[in-house]
């Protein structure tokens, strides 16, 4: 993957910050384009040379950010992306639900469910003699949905160790699908 130039990062950033900043202020569905880039200080067209719409913005800043947590992670083990996603969900609940909460849009959550999917084949593909099963990660990927979305729950909300346990327990025994036997 092509690392953007300073100034693209810059815009980037820029736009992500204030749209979190403005997530931690009030729910997301109350938030425009106009505020994102009121608050980034950003052209309306800057927004969209990068973005679709808002959607989008969330999507891929939230991609964006989950790769450089997992880099960042001490955990190198092939479940480590998994572990971070949890934490970061149960740390960050109200960026996480209009991903994949009840009221995520349809594009949302397709996009963050891709953007896991791909993030997981990238993380699989690293492992001597992988062989990436598509299908077995895109399960995957919609399991991991699912958990994340009991992480974030508002009303009863999985806290992140014991949704770690439940995947442990129903997945770590089983062939990753990375691997074809």
């Amino acid at each position: 993957m092509e690392t953007p130039d300073r100034r693209v990062r810059k815009t980037r950033h820029a736009l992500h910050r204030a749209l979190i900043e403005l997530m931690m202020e009030r729910p997301y569905d109350r938030i425009t384009v106009s505020d994102v880039i009121t608050r980034a200080d950003v052209g309306r067209s800057t927004f969209y040379a990068h973005y679709r719409d808002k959607d989008d913005l969330l999507v891929v800043s939230c991609a964006e950010h989950l790769r450089a947590e997992i880099t960042r992670s001490p955990d190198r083990g092939r479940w480590a992306p998994i572990r971070v996603m949890l934490a970061l969900a149960g740390g960050y609940p109200q960026v996480y639900q209009p991903l994949i909460g009840p009221k995520a849009s349809a594009t949302a959550l397709r996009g963050y469910r891709h953007s896991i999917a791909t993030i997981l084949r990238e993380h699989f593909a690293e492992w001597p003699g992988a062989q990436v099963d598509d299908l077995g990660v895109t399960t995957l990927s919609w399991a991991l949905v699912g958990l994340l979305t009991a992480v974030t729950d508002s009303a009863a909300p999985v806290p992140p160790d014991t949704a770690w346990r439940h995947f442990e327990a129903h997945y770590l025994n089983r062939t990753p699908p990375n691997t074809q036997s």
